[in-house]
């Protein structure tokens, strides 16, 4: 694997092959706001979407679930016919949960799940239709790599975390938790497939420390316990996740992630990390893996379809 300080990051370079594979990502798509970043999308010829969380906008203040469905029926009508002949990955974050920046006491999280599984035609045989939690994993051969994709499962396990003067603190109880027990051990178990490149996917931003709002670092043993795990394997490692409404690559020894966010919903404050790489971007974006042979880029990519950050990894 490459270090930190060999890893290329680049603007302009870019893998043109008919045999690349091409994943797109991204997150906060609010179902009432007009979307023009799927042309973008579009140009770029993919293969996959692995949509991040916050899919719909349907929790509101008390929350009560009213708005769910309502939210999941006009989603429906507005994505575009040519996205959902693709294979599609997905997890869920808050406001598809039902609660803003809610976690395991949400009371109508049942209730939710099952919308979930319903708008994503999730098959009765699949263990997401039959379990707690929509957090799943597979495997799949491209272009002679291994690829194991995993989707976690943030929200529905999740303990309590506290905030003050709109800032959240750590949870530092011994067994505070954001997957669950059960969701731990799978996980576990799922990394144990022999396999060449791991996406994984977590709404909240996992690498990333310095800001106010929801990351790993709000249970920091968690956190601890999650980068130990990934550090233990033999494969390259890319997570990508959600949430912020703002993109970025970070890096963290052999980790890299990408954060992708929002497809339609900008915002317009400034923000570092000392685990970023390059700068993060509050316009729309996108983020693009494409796979060739023992090669991986992973880019941000705005409503123009202009790169904004790209890095380039080998396998």
């Amino acid at each position: 694997m490459l270090s930190r300080a060999l890893l290329l990051l680049l603007t302009t370079f870019s893998i043109h092959s008919q045999e690349t594979y091409k994943i797109a990502l991204g997150s906060c798509l609010h179902q009432d706001h007009p979307a023009p970043i799927w042309d973008a999308v579009n140009d770029n010829n993919i293969d996959s979407f692995f949509f991040l969380g916050d899919n719909i906008y349907g929790d509101v203040p008390s929350g009560l679930p009213w708005k769910l469905k309502r939210s999941y029926d006009k989603q429906k009508k507005v994505l575009p016919s040519w996205l959902m002949s693709k294979q599609i990955h997905v997890i869920w974050d808050d406001h598809d949960y039902g609660k803003n920046d809610g976690g395991g006491s949400y009371r109508f999280k049942e209730y939710a799940q099952d919308l979930y599984i319903d708008f994503w035609d999730i098959p009765d045989n699949d263990p997401r239709a039959n379990r707690e939690g929509i957090y799943y994993q597979q495997l799949q051969n491209i272009n002679g790599l291994r690829v194991l994709f995993v989707g976690l499962d943030t929200r529905y396990f999740r303990s309590n975390i506290e905030e003050k003067d709109d800032v959240y603190l750590p949870n530092l109880e011994p067994d505070a938790t954001f997957l669950g027990h059960k969701q731990w051990e799978w996980l576990k178990d799922t990394l144990k497939q022999e396999h060449d490149l791991l996406i994984m996917a977590s709404s909240i931003q996992v690498l990333a420390t310095e800001h106010r709002f929801e990351k790993w670092s709000n249970i920091p043993s968690e956190r601890n316990k999650l980068l130990t795990l990934l550090e233990s394997l033999d494969s390259r490692v890319i997570v990508v996740s959600g949430d912020r409404h703002r993109a970025g690559l970070y890096q963290y020894n052999d980790i890299t992630e990408i954060t992708a966010s929002s497809l339609n919903r900008p915002t317009y404050s400034e923000e570092t990390d000392s685990l970023l790489l390059g700068k993060t971007y509050t316009e729309n974006n996108f983020g693009l893996i494409s796979i060739e042979k023992d090669i991986v880029e992973i880019s941000v990519i705005n409503v123009d379809n202009k790169t904004l950050e790209s890095l380039i990894l080998e396998i």
